[in-house]
């Protein structure tokens, strides 16, 4: 079972990566073409901010769930590091303990959004609003998915994924 979680881990973290960078590039073109269409040609498009917007929502919510599956999210590495290695790992713990509650508030909070908004249509695009919130409860449950994936991992005593290493100064670099 655990190997099908890591399988499916590994998976959806690909996924996400694939869908944050085209999200990005799109959330760049939009916004390009906005400037052009408006300054050069003197004709605002009426879907670009939404484009953008939706766009944004998506790549914020799906990028943090993918900093949940590469453990990237802010660290008080001075702290930790100092610690003893068993409050280290009750920080850890605690610290995950948080970004799962996080993450089914994000579900629960995303689900009544969708909700709330199911007959609602965005102005420019005609899309339902329910399609902008659902970005919530899916960042949610990846985040669930990694967060369970990276505790069996860790269970099984398999190294966990290479945290980044943050510079110890301003003068250190890489």
């Amino acid at each position: 079972m655990t190997k099908r979680l890591r399988a499916l881990d590994r998976v959806l973290a690909t996924l996400e990566t694939y869908a944050v960078g085209v999200l990005l590039i799109a959330v760049c073109g939009v916004i390009l073409l906005q400037v052009l269409m408006r300054y050069l040609f003197a004709w605002p498009n009426p879907w670009s901010e939404e484009v953008s917007r939706f766009c944004f929502i998506w790549l914020s919510l799906l990028g943090a769930s993918l900093a949940v599956a590469r453990r990237s999210h802010f660290r008080f590495d001075q702290v930790t590091g100092r610690l003893p290695p068993r409050a280290t790992k009750v920080v850890e713990t605690s610290a995950a303990a948080v970004v799962l509650l996080f993450a089914l508030v994000l579900i629960g909070t995303g689900i009544a959004l969708m909700d709330l908004t199911m007959g609602e249509r965005s102005a420019a695009l005609n899309l339902p609003f329910a399609f902008v919130y659902a970005a919530a409860p899916v960042s949610g449950a990846l985040m669930v998915i990694h967060l369970l994936a990276g505790r069996a991992r860790e269970a099984e005593g398999a190294s966990a994924p290479p945290v980044p290493r943050q510079p110890r100064s301003t003068g250190e670099v890489g």
